[in-house]
């Protein structure tokens, strides 16, 4: 009797793991929608890194798809110099969108996504700029203005109102980025008031533990972000977000570069998974590695103006790649 209560055990045991197994999701393609602005063509104070964050994980988040078996797809989206256009058009399934990084064109481009995702692929839109304490973001003017400012909200809308399949991951590396995300018990943000909550409670819901297919990760909180030159020792610098600075060491791409070629399993991937959380918990080990910009944060501090990223989507993570 003993031994077939063994056997029973085992043999469900067995089947147990061969169904947690079949029941993991599969991992599709990775399409990419990466925006940075220098503003040189406007009013607003010119960022020297943003360029730099949307080459380099264009780069990084192509050879992170590679290494997981997975088709890349990536779009940027750049206002650079003077123009107020781009020379570059992009061909996202069978719509053609101009690159140049107009709200205009980030909808016509997520509208694109509709007919080329599924519920396997991963979805990213990343953003470096400039970003204001009202929940907006300066995306590119069409006259020597200030930059034509576009709430957050008014993106991740298209995320849900297009019906995007996939798991999506909004990436924002911009001052006051944390307003974008409400107050959850679920999530990492420590921001009071946000401006998006009604947004929030109808798309996430907080009462809810049913896994989010959309997440946030933001550079800071209710505080300004910065830029961090990673070669000081030279003339000519070499300037990220230091947010997007972490996040792309997170993926394994340090300064001076290495040969893309080389990326295999990122140093924030745990058990040869990236996730969500593994990424957030890798960059703010990074920001604290820089003390001018230390991160620290408690509840007797509510004004505190240290750079503090944060992360929400609800209670649980998400699996971004799998090595």
């Amino acid at each position: 009797m003993r031994k077939l209560i063994l056997l029973l055990l085992s043999l469900i045991l067995i089947l147990s793991s061969c169904e947690l197994y079949m029941d993991e999701p599969e991992m599709g393609d990775v399409y990419a929608i990466m925006v940075g602005l220098d503003y040189k063509n406007n009013s607003q104070d010119d960022l020297k890194g943003t360029l730099n964050d949307v080459d380099e994980l264009h780069i990084v988040f192509g050879k992170m798809a590679e290494s997981s078996d997975s088709n890349y797809f990536g779009y940027t989206f750049k206002q650079e110099g003077v123009a107020y256009t781009s020379a570059v058009n992009h061909s996202i399934g069978t719509t053609m969108v101009n690159a140049y990084p107009s709200i205009e064109n980030i909808e016509q481009a997520i509208k694109a996504l509709v007919n080329q995702t599924d519920d396997n692929d991963l979805i990213l839109f990343t953003y470096s700029g400039h970003g204001k304490d009202d929940g907006t973001i300066a995306l590119g003017a069409t006259s020597y203005s200030d930059a034509a400012l576009s709430p957050v909200q008014e993106i991740l809308d298209y995320f849900v109102d297009f019906d995007i399949k996939g798991r999506k991951l909004i990436i924002l590396d911009t001052c006051f980025s944390g307003l974008s995300l409400p107050e959850n018990p679920g999530s990492s943000n420590t921001v009071l008031g946000s401006s998006i909550d009604d947004w929030y409670a109808k798309y996430w819901e907080n009462s809810t533990y049913v896994l989010p297919d959309m997440y946030v990760l933001t550079a800071s909180a209710d505080t300004l972000s910065y830029e961090i030159d990673l070669d000081p020792s030279i003339s000519a610098d070499h300037r990220h977000g230091l947010f997007t600075a972490g996040l792309l060491k997170a993926l394994g791409w340090g300064h001076p570069h290495p040969n893309p070629d080389t990326l295999q399993i990122p140093p924030a991937a745990k058990e040869s998974v990236l996730t969500v959380d593994s990424l957030y918990g890798y960059i703010l080990d990074f920001i604290e590695e820089h003390p001018d910009f230390n991160p620290q944060w408690n509840i007797l501090k509510l004004n505190e103006t240290k750079q503090h990223p944060l992360v929400s989507g609800g209670a649980m993570d998400m699996v971004l790649f799998r090595f």
